[in-house]
């Protein structure tokens, strides 16, 4: 059975708990997180109680910030709620920096965050409270998940959206068939076999070669107008993609265009004004990998 946790926190405490996130996520635990599970014109009432229906944990990040938040104060009610009416839901109490108890939170151990060189003593105990076996291997590093963590907040300054579904880590696409990718984004291939997915903030090509996606390309729509000779920064584009730099290795770097290397995914990826007057786009291919 899978392990879904929702988890109910502040914005103030959001570089943390996205790390968090993506250590559960390596741990094989699906995580509710309301950046990318809550769309634009969705309900935001809607979604988090439907969030809080749909899962087997409430993660409460607990902070003198959190304590206080009104939004925190109504999942927790609701998650205490359930567990109280005997629902498989448990309130999972995590402390990130040293705050009072909550009343109704008075009397159930938490997991202390509270010193950062023992993040991976106290990520173990919240993993194995859930039944699911610690992996030290699959823990990010200090310095990758930094960096990653680095990226989205860059991205978030440059007032990029950190994108969800079906921009979020766009390289998956590639190499999956044509029908599949298109079920995936929820959009119908063109005669050739392309998909393009738009809204306000992206445009997104992913074109097929045959049967297959072989390349993948989002541009950042209100990074327009680009010009070729203008230097630019690349992290906060890829923060937004919730791609780690650290994974990349920078093989060339010109004005108009900064060259990667995915060397575990064997791929190719460019970050690039591609005209002039345009935006910044992100392109993904495995094709040309290693030339």
């Amino acid at each position: 059975m899978s392990i879904n946790v929702f988890l109910s926190h502040t914005s103030v405490d959001k570089p943390f708990v996205r790390k968090l996130a993506k250590d559960l996520e390596n741990h094989g635990i699906n995580y509710w997180l309301d950046e990318r599970d809550i769309k634009i014109g969705q309900s935001l009432i809607d979604k988090i109680r439907q969030g809080l229906d749909e899962v087997n944990y409430v993660a409460v990040i607990l902070s003198p910030a959190s304590i206080s938040s009104s939004w925190v104060q109504r999942e927790i009610d609701v998650a205490m709620n359930q567990e109280i009416k005997g629902k498989t839901v448990r309130v999972l109490p995590i402390m990130y920096q040293q705050c009072e108890l909550p009343g109704f939170l008075l009397g159930k151990l938490y997991v202390d965050f509270t010193e950062e060189s023992k993040y991976p003593d106290a990520f173990k105990k919240l993993v194995e409270s859930m039944g699911i076996v610690f992996n030290k291997k699959v823990l990010e590093s200090t310095f990758n998940s930094s960096t990653l963590w680095n990226a989205i907040d860059r991205a978030v300054s440059f007032n990029f959206r950190i994108l969800s579904h079906p921009f979020h880590r766009p390289f998956q696409y590639i190499g999956m068939n044509v029908s599949n990718a298109a079920k995936a984004v929820d959009h119908i291939p063109n005669e050739v076999g392309n998909i393009i997915v738009d809204n306000e903030d992206c445009h997104m090509l992913l074109e097929a070669e045959g049967n297959f996606i072989s390349y993948v390309e989002v541009e950042f729509k209100k990074t327009a107008p680009c010009q070729s000779n203008q230097e630019f920064d690349s992290e906060p584009l890829l923060g937004a993609l919730s791609i780690n730099p650290v994974e990349l290795d920078l093989v060339r770097k010109q004005p108009h265009c900064h060259t990667y290397y995915d060397h575990r995914k064997k791929l190719k990826v460019n970050v690039l004004c591609t005209y002039e007057g345009g935006p910044l786009s992100v392109s993904f291919s495995t094709k040309y990998y290693g030339m």
